[in-house]
């Protein structure tokens, strides 16, 4: 009942994303009554193939133009109210018992159909609701997926920013004291051994060790926002330097990009860590 309560996404307010939906919910009312006949809808008209279509088609239009005015007025006051999902669902709601409403007074001034006024409203409310929750709910989907493609996108750029502006790396001991800097590009992995780390480095094709007096754990919180990331429990590995990811048989391995072979495991903990890092590496 709490999500109920919340401000719906923008996504949904959105004037080009509310012109689409109409427009999509048309061709979708179109050729679903016309193709399909919900509730045998052309046996409600005394009319062949060509006027059905007619019908349909002004009662379509007659429907979408309702639709166009509510949503104008759903924008309008979404400026100056706090739009929860409460209020959106509602918001559909009346739409579709007001537009059966609509189509229930057309057919009776309009087409003159004879016949209980309540059984007619019912009948034409089905067939609103069935022309209008397909359609809505193929483009929320829709939408939410587009709106959350964005997000991502926007997130790898801010993250291959971010990357970008700390190719200086510094290290710091235990106490907090900083003990080296190193471009980022140098760094090959870093090695634990107890309270120690082992950061190899690779300068000019040769290989140097640094030893740190300091823990994984706390060196994979101060490494977040570059490219090392944890691979092993005794493992963090640059991936600005690595090769490729191979699995053999059940097991992971991460192969540095040196003459010398170098392959570094990875394991069970961290795989999943490895395989959101390479492929938010792809994208960016």
């Amino acid at each position: 009942m709490e999500f109920l309560k919340k401000e719906i996404p923008p996504y949904l307010r959105d004037k080009i994303n509310v012109l689409k939906q109409i427009v999509f919910a048309a061709l979708f009312a179109l050729v679903f009554i016309n193709i399909y006949s919900p509730f045998n809808a052309d046996a409600w008209f005394s009319a062949g193939e060509v006027e059905f279509f007619f019908y349909s088609s002004l009662f379509i239009l007659a429907g979408m133009l309702f639709i166009v005015l509510s949503r104008l007025i759903f924008i309008t006051i979404g400026d100056s109210i706090h739009l929860t999902y409460w209020i959106y669902i509602l918001w559909n709601l009346l739409e579709i018992l007001l537009l059966a409403l609509v189509y229930t007074l057309m057919d009776l001034f309009l087409l003159d159909n004879p016949g209980d006024l309540a059984v007619r409203y019912f009948k034409l409310l089905f067939v609103t609701l069935m022309v209008l929750a397909i359609p809505y709910a193929i483009s929320w989907l829709y939408f939410a997926w587009k709106d959350q493609k964005s997000q991502l996108h926007a997130l790898m750029q801010e993250n291959s920013r971010e990357f970008d502006q700390r190719r200086m790396i510094n290290f710091y001991d235990e106490s907090g004291k900083l003990r080296f800097t190193i471009d980022s590009g140098d760094v090959l992995y870093i090695e634990s051994t107890d309270n120690y780390a082992t950061i190899i480095i690779q300068d000019k094709q040769r290989m140097k060790k640094l030893m740190l007096r300091n823990t994984m754990k706390r060196l994979e919180k101060e490494l977040e926002k570059t490219t090392i990331i944890r691979c092993h429990r005794s493992y963090m590995v640059n991936f600005d330097n690595v090769k490729m990811v191979r699995l053999y048989g059940t097991n992971l391995y991460v192969y540095m990009d040196t003459d010398d072979e170098i392959k570094l495991p990875v394991s069970r903990t961290y795989a999943e860590k490895v395989h959101e890092f390479m492929n938010l590496l792809s994208l960016s």
